[in-house]
C-alpha cells in the first residue's frame, strides 16, 4: 500500500515552503520534462506558477500544478533539516511531488505504508526498546496512517510528518534491525475499534494514569471542546494505588513516591526521568512572559476559544494559579491564573502547557498538563516564586510509550499491552 506523506518546513509548523531543492542521483519526473541527468532541481512559486530552476540554467515555468520526481536512491530535501536525522538535510525513499496548492509551495512524498513506518518508528521510539513494546508503536503508526486526527485530504495527502499534527516522520536513514523487525512482525496489522481503524494516539509518558480523549483534545472538524468522547480511548491507571485518580492529591502522591520516596516501580510508567519533573519560576520572570504568551494564545484562531479573558480584558499582576478542572488522570483541563485585574481562564491541556512558555529559562510549553503548584510570597503577600510540579511527558491519551515499555519488560505482549491502551479494540490485518 502506497500513501502520500506531506513534508513540513523546517521548525514543523506548516506544510508552506518558500522554496524547495532537491538533490539525488539522475532525478527525472513522470512527464518526460527532465532528462534523468539532473541532480539538483530548485523549485518555487512566482506568480502563482510553479518554477523549476536546474543547475547553470535560468528559471522556467513547469507546466501544470505540480511535478513528480523520482531518482536512483534516495532523495534528499536540501532546504529543510530535521531533528530527527541529527540536524541533517532529510533523504527519502519514494517519489517526491511538488506543487503549486492554491498559490502555496508544497512538497510530499509518495512511499509505502509500512517504509513509513520504520522512518516513523526510528524518529518516535528508541529501538533499544521491548520487542512488544516496538510492535506496539509499530501498530499504533500504521493505524494511524490510515486514520489521522487531522485529515489531510484538502493537502493531496493522508498524513503529514510533524509531531505537532500527526506522528513524526524524520525521513529514512539507516533503520535498525529491531524496529525492521517489529515492522515485518506486525505487517498489515492494524488496531481496530468496531470494524474500522480507531485514533490510535500515543504520548511518551503518562505519568501513572492514562487520559480520556475528551479531556485533552477538540473536536478536529469544529474545533469544539470536549468533544465526544472515544470509548477506546479511556483513561486506564498504570498500576494499584492508595489514592484517587483525577485530583491533586492524587498527583501529589505519585510525585512524592517517585521525586521523594524514590519508589520507582509505583507503576508501569514510573521507570523513567520523564515520569516526574519540576520547573521554578520567579515572579517577575512569570508576569513579563506569561502576560504576552496568554494575550498571543487569546489573539490566535486555533487557541482563541480557549482562553477566557476577565471582564477588564487585561492581564495585571499576578496573585496565583488554581486548576478548577482535572480528567480522570488529574489532568488540568481549565486552569485559572488570578490577576489584579480580574481572573483569566486557559482550557484544555496543551494550551494550558503552552501558556507557561518563558524565553527565560528555554521553556516551548510545559512538558505534559498533570500539574499542581507551590506559590512562595514574601512579607507583604506578593508572589516572589511559583513551582510548577508535573507528571509525565504529551498528553497521555491512548498509547504511552514507556507504560508499554515498562509491561513489556514485565511479560506482556503486544496484543495484551494494546487491550490495555485501546479497551474495546481488536486487530486486525487489512
Amino acid at each position: 500500500m502506497q500513501i502520500w506523506v506531506a513534508i513540513s518546513n523546517n521548525d514543523l509548523t506548516s506544510l508552506d515552503h518558500k522554496e524547495v531543492v532537491l538533490e539525488g542521483a539522475s532525478l527525472s519526473d513522470q512527464a518526460g520534462n527532465l532528462s534523468g541527468a539532473a541532480s539538483q532541481l530548485r523549485f518555487s512559486v512566482v506568480r502563482n506558477q510553479l518554477h523549476l530552476t536546474l543547475p547553470g540554467q535560468a528559471a522556467r515555468v513547469v507546466l501544470g500544478d505540480q511535478i513528480v520526481i523520482a531518482a536512483k536512491g534516495p532523495i534528499t530535501v536540501m532546504s529543510i533539516k530535521r531533528a530527527g536525522g541529527k540536524g541533517l538535510h532529510p533523504s527519502y525513499l519514494g517519489e517526491i511531488r511538488v506543487a503549486n496548492l492554491n498559490g502555496k509551495l508544497r512538497v510530499s512524498l509518495r512511499v509505502g505504508l509500512d517504509q513509513y513506518l520504520r522512518g516513523v518508528l526510528t524518529a518516535e521510539m528508541p529501538a533499544s526498546y521491548h520487542a512488544e513494546a516496538l510492535k506496539c508503536q509499530a501498530l499504533a503508526a500504521r493505524t494511524y496512517a490510515l486514520k489521522p486526527r487531522l485529515p489531510h485530504d484538502s493537502d493531496n495527502a493522508n498524513v503529514c510528518d510533524s509531531y505537532m499534527c500527526c506522528q513524526y516522520f524524520a525521513g529514512l536513514g539507516q533503520i535498525d534491525e529491531r524496529i525492521e523487525r517489529a515492522v515485518v512482525a506486525t505487517a498489515g496489522q492494524v488496531l481496530t475499534y468496531q470494524g474500522q481503524p480507531l485514533l490510535a494516539l500515543f504520548s511518551s509518558n503518562a505519568g501513572g494514569h492514562t487520559e480520556n480523549y475528551e479531556n485533552c483534545f477538540s473536536d478536529p472538524v469544529t474545533n469544539e471542546f470536549p468533544p465526544a468522547p472515544l470509548p477506546y480511548l479511556a483513561g486506564r491507571p498504570e498500576g494499584k494505588f492508595s489514592v484517587a485518580a483525577g485530583t491533586e492529591e492524587f498527583l501529589r502522591y505519585l510525585y512524592q513516591a517517585t521525586a521523594v520516596k524514590h519508589e520507582t516501580q509505583i507503576s508501569m510508567d514510573s521507570w523513567t526521568p520523564k515520569f516526574h519533573w519540576q520547573v521554578k519560576l520567579n515572579a517577575d520572570a512569570l508576569e513579563s512572559q506569561m502576560h504576552h504568551v496568554v494575550e498571543k494564545l487569546a489573539a490566535a484562531k486555533d487557541t482563541a476559544p480557549f482562553v477566557i479573558p476577565p471582564k477588564s480584558g487585561k492581564f495585571g499582576h499576578i496573585h496565583g494559579l488554581e486548576v478548577l478542572k482535572r480528567g480522570v488522570s488529574g489532568v488540568a483541563i481549565v486552569l485559572k491564573i488570578k490577576t489584579s485585574t480580574g481572573d483569566w481562564q486557559i482550557k484544555k491541556e496543551l494550551v494550558i502547557r503552552k501558556a507557561f512558555a518563558n524565553t527565560d529559562i528555554k521553556l516551548a510549553r510545559l512538558s505534559s498538563a498533570r500539574i499542581f503548584f507551590a506559590h512562595d510570597y514574601d512579607n507583604l503577600k506578593l508572589l516572589k516564586n511559583l513551582t510548577v510540579y508535573g507528571l509525565g511527558f504529551g498528553h497521555g491519551v491512548g498509547l504511552q510509550q514507556t507504560g508499554a515499555q515498562g509491561f513489556a519488560k514485565a511479560g506482556f505482549d503486544y496484543k495484551k499491552i494494546l487491550g490495555h491502551y485501546f479497551p474495546g479494540s481488536n486487530i486486525e490485518v487489512m
